[in-house]
C-alpha cells in the first residue's frame, strides 16, 4: 500500500509542477529543482475499520470467498521544495501545496495538511509542510471455503418445560435513598 501511495503522490506532482522539476522520495543528494516527499509517520486509523468479514459473491449469488475487514492508515509526509534560491523554492512549494490540496486530485485518498511544521518534527529548517494521507488497505479475498452442506435437518421440540419455582423464599425489602 505504501508504494502505491508514494507513486500516486509523485505522479500527481509531476503532472502539476513545471517541466524539469524532480519529484523525489527523500531529499535530493545534489542541488536541483525538486520537491521531496519524506514519509515519517504511519498510524492505524481505527475510525475507518469495519467490524466483520464481507462475503464476495458472483452475479448468481454464489459465494466466491470472504474478505477480511478493510484497514485504514494515515501516512504522514514532509513535503519540501529544493532549488538554488528561496524564491524558486517558495514557488515550487506553493504549486505543490495547491496540487496536493486541490478539491479534485483524483487520487482517491483523503489528503489534509498536518498540524505541525516539519521543523517541529526534527526536519532541517526549510520551507515545507506536513501532508497526511488517509489510505485503505483492502486485504485479498480468502477463497478457501468449506463445501456447502449437502443436507440440513431441523426439528422443533414437542415438549414444553414447566416454569421453575423461584429458588428460596427471597423477599425484596423496600429501601429509600436520601441525599442531603
Amino acid at each position: 500500500m505504501i508504494p502505491t501511495v508514494d507513486q500516486a503522490l509523485r505522479d500527481l506532482l509531476r503532472k502539476r509542477l513545471p517541466d524539469g522539476t524532480a519529484v523525489l522520495l527523500g531529499a535530493p543528494a545534489e542541488p536541483l529543482a525538486a520537491v521531496s516527499l519524506t514519509l515519517f509517520g504511519l498510524r492505524d486509523d481505527a475510525r475507518g475499520r469495519s467490524a466483520g468479514w464481507d462475503d464476495v459473491r458472483d452475479a448468481d449469488g454464489t459465494l466466491l470467498g470472504r474478505r477480511p475487514p478493510t484497514r485504514r492508515y494515515e501516512l504522514s509526509y514532509v513535503v519540501q521544495a529544493h532549488a538554488g534560491d528561496a524564491e524558486t523554492e517558495h514557488d515550487l512549494l506553493g504549486q505543490a501545496l495547491i496540487a496536493l490540496t486541490d478539491e479534485d486530485t483524483g487520487l482517491g485518498y483523503e489528503l489534509r495538511l498536518g498540524d505541525l511544521l516539519p521543523c517541529e518534527r526534527g526536519f532541517p529548517p526549510r520551507a515545507g509542510f506536513v501532508l497526511t494521507v488517509g489510505a485503505a488497505y483492502v486485504p485479498p479475498i480468502d477463497t478457501e471455503l468449506a463445501r456447502p452442506a449437502d443436507e440440513m435437518h431441523m426439528a422443533v421440540a414437542k415438549t414444553v418445560r414447566p416454569l421453575a419455582a423461584p429458588a428460596g423464599a427471597k423477599r425484596w425489602a423496600r429501601k429509600r435513598i436520601e441525599e442531603a
